[in-house]
């Protein structure tokens, strides 16, 4: 390869990074649900402020850009937002007049119809001949040039307002704590931290997952969104810091993905995440200092004692900002819930690396070998993967799903940057002498499940509230 030809890994990191600042832009139009009156304005707002665009020397986005990547968007999801080649360059687009004049009468007949609508009623008329689908946008530029816009013809007369967080998802806080101390798996006689990852919901206090780890890596951020997602649905938006875990662009990608817009806080601002800093302080409280006396030993027992704090406790208590537990309040706003498919979230998770096909029709990832169809030889290919799971590989070109690759030889069943996490069980706690009130917490906690199976998740999408990481298609 000579130094001029364009290094793909890069390229393709380019292009996310060119994806998540267009969804960035329009994230805030997805979830604030703006009516159409308030759209304009609300694309307008957007439009006056500057960027850091990356790869760019310009620093503004105008409104019409904005309304493209709305629709790119909407149309195909975050994948439409990567740079795509333009085929069409230096040409215009016709559009036929008489689609137009039906356009008008139409929105003259009823001004408050939005350009989606116009467009559903020109597709059912059927005087109308159509060479091509009728563009929105396109019919939103000519309907403004002739003066028939909705804002021209006062529909747009009330104030933007940014979504209010006032039912459950509309927005999850998600932050890290240092944990108790734990004797070492690893290492006899030595003890260790262990970490807490945490989302909650903004609305109702209530927790959709948290876990307990030796440490706060990227996939341990990703393992409890996801168990957090199939158990209570997915949020319009997480508000997390600017740590590196929240800022890593796989996690962007992810979220973005799943329709999740990301909020980052500004820098050395911890006070923003009030409600998730109460609660943390709530768990300091009330269940670390259970911790010591219950000489908890185990990571999996530590785990099982926090899910059974949480449910039986935390989010059967009325909480004294809202007059009402966290549980009764999330339940109240179910109908607000988007729930998930499980195969789309394991597929949002997915790593991504390049590598470019051999002439064998081979290629390596992780010192594993893979075969793929032999007419792929020399094409440069985006390779998805589970981290903890090398034996499968999804294969993709120029964003479109090719299949899965075949192992040729398979030498190491996971990714180096997660072998580290990678632990032994440790060895079985020591007997307890005293009253243990978490040990008395968990069996609570295993009665409330079997009773009440299906009523601590969201829609029944996991017989197992609490899935441990195998279960879940992880290590």
């Amino acid at each position: 390869m000579t130094r001029r030809q364009p290094d793909k890994a890069a390229e393709s990191e380019r292009e996310t990074e060119i994806a998540l600042f267009r969804y960035g832009l329009i994230a805030p139009l997805l979830f604030a649900a703006p009516d159409p009156g308030q759209l304009e304005a609300a694309l307008r707002q957007v439009a006056s402020k500057t960027y850091q665009i990356p790869y760019s020397r310009r620093r503004c986005v105008s409104v019409s850009t904005l309304r493209r990547y709305l629709t790119l968007y909407q149309e195909g999801g975050f994948a439409a937002l990567h740079p795509q080649p333009r085929v069409d360059k230096g040409r215009v687009r016709a559009f036929p007049p008489e689609v137009l004049e039906a356009a008008i009468a139409l929105r003259a007949e009823q001004p408050a119809r939005t350009t989606p609508m116009l467009v559903e009623l020109l597709q059912r008329d059927p005087n109308l001949k159509r060479a091509q689908p009728i563009n929105a946008h396109t019919l939103t530029t000519q309907l403004r040039q002739r003066g028939h816009s909705r804002r021209l013809l006062g529909q747009a007369t009330r104030a933007y307002h940014r979504f209010e967080r006032d039912h459950s998802n509309s927005l999850w806080q998600g932050d890290a704590m240092v944990g108790p101390w734990l004797p070492d798996p690893e290492v006899a006689g030595k003890k260790r931290r262990a970490h807490l990852f945490c989302f909650l919901d903004d609305h109702s206090r209530l927790v959709p997952h948290a876990e307990f780890f030796w440490d706060e890596a990227l996939p341990r951020l990703e393992r409890v969104l996801k168990v957090a997602v199939l158990r209570r649905g997915v949020p319009q938006a997480i508000y997390v810091d600017n740590g590196q875990v929240y800022s890593a662009n796989q996690f962007a990608a992810a979220c973005a993905t799943l329709g999740i817009q990301r909020i980052q806080t500004a820098p050395y601002s911890p006070e923003s995440k009030g409600k998730q800093e109460r609660f943390f302080e709530t768990v300091r409280l009330q269940f670390m200092p259970e911790v010591e006396v219950s000489q908890i030993a185990t990571l999996a027992e530590l785990n099982e004692s926090f899910w059974a704090w949480l449910d039986c406790i935390y989010h059967r208590r009325e909480h004294r900002e809202t007059g009402q537990t966290p549980l009764a309040r999330f339940q109240a706003g179910l109908d607000q819930v988007r729930p998930v498919d499980a195969r789309a979230l394991q597929m949002a998770f997915l790593w991504r690396e390049t590598r470019k096909v051999r002439k064998d029709a081979t290629l390596a990832l992780q010192g594993n070998t893979y075969r793929v169809d032999a007419h792929l030889a020399g094409r440069t290919l985006e390779l998805r993967f589970d981290p903890f799971d090398l034996s499968m590989l999804d294969i993709y070109l120029d964003g479109r799903h090719l299949g899965r690759a075949v192992v040729v030889t398979q030498g190491r069943q996971r990714h180096l940057a997660v072998q580290r996490l990678v632990t032994d069980p440790p060895a079985p706690p020591p007997a307890k002498s005293s009253l243990d009130y978490l040990a008395a917490l968990r069996a609570e906690y295993q009665q409330l499940r079997q009773q009440e199976a299906g009523d601590l998740q969201f829609a029944r999408l996991l017989a197992n509230p609490n899935p441990k990481p195998e279960e879940i298609e992880e290590n």
